[in-house]
Order: C-alpha cells, then sequence, then structure tokens
C-alpha cells in the first residue's frame, strides 16, 4: 500500500486505475479484432493500405479488416469475406489464386480463391508463443556455452548474448499477458510455398509450406535493437531486400537464409525497395530516394526536392517504378537515374499503387481509391 500511495501521489488516482483497467482493457480489443469484419457501404472511401494484383483482379486491403477485389479494372469493386476486423497493411498473390494478408495483431489471412474469402493462418498470440520459445532455447543454448568458455574475448561477447537473450524472455513472457499487438507490414511470397512476413520489433517470420508453419527466421540477421521492418521485395534475379526503422537495408541471395546489411547508407527510415530491372529504388522519410545498379551493394541519393516521405513503390507495366507518399506525392523513375513528380489534388496520403490489366495506374491510402489520372504535374 506504501508503494501504491507513492505512485498516487505521482501519477494521480485516475492514472491508477487506468494502469490496473489496462490488461482488461487489451483482452476486449483483442476480442473485438477477432470479430469478422463489417460490411460497409462504400468500402473505397475507407482507408487502403494496400493495392495488388492477382491476375487480371485487382485486391485492396486497408483499415477494419476491409479486403475489396474488382475484375474490371477498379470500375466497380466488392468487399470480400475477412474473419478479422484489424487494420491490414499489406498483400502479395503469388499466384491468380493463392494470396496472403497482413495487419495489426499479428495476423497473416490466406486466400485460395483469389481474394473472394479469407482464413486466419497465424496471429499474435501465436506469435507470442513462437518468440518466448525461440528466447528460451537461445537461453538455453547460451549458458552451456558461457560455462566452457575459457577466452576473455569470447566470454565477453557471449555474456552480452546471454543478457540480451534474457531480456528477450522477460519481453515474450510480458507480451503473452498482454495478449497480441505489434503489427506485421509487409509479407511477400517467391512462390506458392516460400514467404515472408515482417513487422514491428524486428518481427521476421518464414514459412517453406504456404502458411501450415510460420517460423521465426531472425537466426541470419543483425538487428540487435529489434528495430521494425517495414517492406520486402525482389529483383529479377531473385535477390531480395529488407528495409526499416534506422536506415536499415538488406539483401539476401540465398532466398533470406542469410541478409547482408547496407552499412551508413541513411539514419531515417526507409519505407521500401522497388525494382526497376537491373536498377533498385530505396525510399522513405522526408522524400528520401536512393539507387543501386549493383543490386544493392553501392549506393547513391537521387536528387529529390520534395521532401515529402515516401510510404509505397511499385513497378510499372512500362518499366518505370513509381512510388507514392504524404502530401499526395507521386514520384516516378526517368531514364538516367532521377525522378520526376505530380501532387494528387487530394493532398491526402497515399500508401500503394498498381497498374490494372487496362494499363491505368490507381492509388490507395487514407483517402481510399484514387485513380492517378487526377494527379497534376509538379
Amino acid at each position: 500500500m506504501a508503494y501504491l500511495s507513492a505512485l498516487a501521489r505521482s501519477l494521480g488516482l485516475a492514472t491508477i486505475a487506468v494502469c490496473f483497467l489496462l490488461p482488461a482493457q487489451l483482452r476486449a480489443a483483442e476480442d473485438f479484432a477477432f470479430l469478422p469484419a463489417v460490411t460497409f457501404d462504400d468500402p473505397t472511401r475507407m482507408q487502403l493500405l494496400d493495392i495488388t494484383r492477382a491476375g487480371d483482379r485487382l485486391v485492396a486491403a486497408g483499415e477494419r479488416g476491409v479486403i475489396i477485389v474488382s475484375d474490371d479494372d477498379g470500375g466497380s469493386w466488392r468487399q470480400a469475406s475477412v474473419p478479422v476486423s484489424v487494420t491490414l497493411t499489406s498483400l502479395h498473390f503469388p499466384q491468380p489464386q493463392l494470396g496472403w494478408a497482413v495487419g495489426h495483431s499479428g495476423v497473416i489471412l490466406h486466400s485460395s480463391d483469389g481474394g473472394d474469402s479469407w482464413t486466419l493462418q497465424f496471429d499474435g498470440n501465436a506469435a507470442n508463443r513462437k518468440y518466448l520459445a525461440w528466447a528460451q532455447q537461445r537461453v538455453e543454448e547460451l549458458e552451456p556455452a558461457l560455462a566452457e568458455t575459457e577466452d576473455d574475448a569470447a566470454l565477453e561477447e557471449l555474456e552480452f548474448a546471454l543478457e540480451e537473450a534474457s531480456f528477450a524472455v522477460e519481453d515474450a513472457t510480458d507480451a503473452i499477458d498482454t495478449g497480441p499487438a505489434d503489427p506485421f507490414l509487409d509479407v511477400m511470397f517467391l512462390n506458392a510455398s516460400t514467404g515472408f512476413a515482417v513487422g514491428a520489433y524486428g518481427m521476421l517470420y518464414r514459412t517453406d509450406n504456404g502458411g501450415s508453419d510460420w517460423e521465426i527466421a531472425i537466426g541470419g540477421i543483425d538487428n540487435p535493437d529489434r528495430f521494425h521492418y517495414y517492406a520486402l521485395a525482389v529483383d529479377a534475379g531473385g535477390r531480395l531486400y529488407l528495409s526499416g526503422e534506422a536506415g536499415l537495408l538488406y539483401y539476401s541471395s540465398d532466398s533470406g537464409n542469410s541478409w547482408e546489411r547496407v552499412e551508413d547508407l541513411y539514419d531515417g527510415t526507409l519505407f521500401g525497395v522497388a525494382a526497376q530491372g537491373d536498377q533498385l529504388y530505396a525510399y522513405g522519410l522526408r522524400g528520401h530516394v536512393f539507387r543501386s545498379a549493383d543490386g544493392g551493394v553501392s549506393w547513391e541519393e537521387v536528387d529529390n526536392p520534395e521532401r515529402y516521405s515516401l510510404y509505397g513503390g511499385t513497378r510499372l507495366a512500362d518499366g518505370r517504378v513509381l512510388m507514392v507518399g504524404s502530401g499526395g506525392l507521386v514520384l516516378a523513375s526517368v531514364e538516367g537515374g532521377g525522378v520526376r513528380g505530380w501532387r494528387h489534388p487530394s493532398r491526402s496520403s497515399l500508401s500503394s499503387a498498381v497498374t490494372a490489366a487496362s494499363g491505368d495506374i490507381l492509388l490507395v491510402g487514407m483517402a481510399g481509391l484514387l485513380p492517378l489520372s487526377e494527379a497534376e504535374s509538379l
């Protein structure tokens, strides 16, 4: 009681009440999150975070578990059956009928009918259990190694690793108590079997059986501070790219078994990478754009006077890279490695773009679905 009295004086009685109610509130929010998505009158006006193609079909996803599909190049849309009500952040269809979506509360959804209906494959509860098991195993491996080591340098390194693993066990235990809070922010499949989901606090999961099992895949990547991962990409040669918070940028030449970090490129967040033939564009905060012509080994900054953050990118049918972001900013790569920009008249933040089968370009973001034809030249 003395502890509670001191806490009450420093934080106030109302804050104490909130502290005790928080676990119940989190559980209530979790219960709501795993209810089916509500049907909306016009889901194209909801906040949409990603749009992609499933063959000639268009599929978009966003807040409150909304997934919409169109079979007429965006002329009309219908809402899909989705088993969760959380915000969905990313979609990927390696084949026209097979798709995956990820989002808040650590959900991974799967569709086998081109996006008309979805099932829950994985969620944050399972992710929390997987992370706790991984951290406990890490401790069990390090403790005997530490006891057998006599080399001072190796001893210091193992002591640090064991301390980090012990902290990870504590974090994972707390996460199980509070529920599935961390979001996945991107998903990408190399084929119908092998795929990756990445997200907040260094979450990196992999499946090699079409999502029947999702396993932690952080062993081959250097991210001790657990910075957020925002996006995955693959180039024409099959090399993978992963970008994230605090300038994180990696490439993998062995299908994600190991990752090489690009050092000292940029201190700010990189929200994505897009491939244009043998060239790559990485983009992020305050309009920073970088280009690589050697598979992501070396990079140079691209001149871009528009200092609006860029959140999404795609390769257009004509081979150009298109990047979109805050303030309605749209950038397209031009010959010679530069970029040219437009501004959408809505001035709303944009998060993704896609080329329809007709060649029309559609954008999604805070204002829902928007055609690129309405954009204004800068």
